[in-house]
């Protein structure tokens, strides 16, 4: 009787083990896929912000666009008051403010030049940007297929387990030892038992009592005086 309460512990031990690793695994799927999908976000918020930076380089070479054309009709405008100049002085006036503004569109033909090349380089990002948005997508929906594919096989064997545990918890007394080891499965999952090897607790690596060493041996129900698990000893 003995020996039979011993291995119908350490039987429900490794059923619920099993079964926290199922729960483990049925868990793990969604948050795979909550992963994936924060990584696609990540990418498309890079994807929108490259977008503004492209955006804004535009305007600045419009912007830009305006600002040359706004010089070259300053410069129309001051070369036909050349020939109104009345004096040689105001002649060298004008003809300091026409350099003036040619000197101001040659650094603006200067900056749209650096900023259409920016543009080309900024378009090029958003292009790898949006490649990783696809591979990041395609490899989300993969994520998902394998999750839905497990999903049945994995809530099945949970079912199962669960039955079998329920079986093998009739080697738990009725009563307080019942109520007890209930407590400790709802706070503990399958660390709410442990296995006595040498006199030791293997949990908690606390020394077993020989008294209560003799009570497991005779088959009484008996929990650990440090960590509180249930103990079961395969020791003959």
């Amino acid at each position: 009787m003995a020996v039979e309460t011993s291995q119908a512990l350490q039987q429900l031990h490794h059923l619920l083990q099993q079964l926290e690793d199922a729960e483990t695994l049925l868990a793990h799927g969604p948050k795979r896929i909550a992963a994936a999908k924060r990584k696609i976000e990540a990418a498309e918020q890079s994807c929108s912000e490259q977008r503004d930076s492209i955006r804004n380089l535009k305007k600045a070479v419009d912007q830009g666009s305006l600002n040359l054309k706004s010089h070259e009709a300053e410069i129309l405008k001051l070369s036909g008051r050349l020939n109104e100049a009345s004096s040689n002085k105001e002649y060298d006036i004008i003809q300091g403010q026409i350099q003036s503004e040619k000197s101001a569109n040659e650094e603006l033909e200067d900056q749209i030049l650096t900023l259409y090349t920016q543009v080309d380089d900024a378009e090029t990002v958003l292009e790898g940007l949006q490649d990783d948005v696809k591979e990041l997508t395609a490899k989300c929906e993969q994520i998902q297929q394998e999750v839905s594919e497990r999903e049945p096989g994995v809530r099945a064997d949970i079912e199962r387990l669960n039955a079998e545990i329920a079986d093998a918890e009739g080697a738990i007394p009725t009563g307080d030892a019942k109520a007890g080891y209930q407590r400790l499965r709802a706070s503990m999952q399958s660390s709410a038992l442990s296995e006595v090897q040498d006199s030791f607790c293997v949990a908690c690596n606390t020394k077993v009592i020989t008294q209560d060493c003799v009570r497991i041996k005779v088959g009484e129900f008996v929990t650990c005086r440090q960590c509180g698990r249930v103990l079961y000893s395969t020791d003959e």
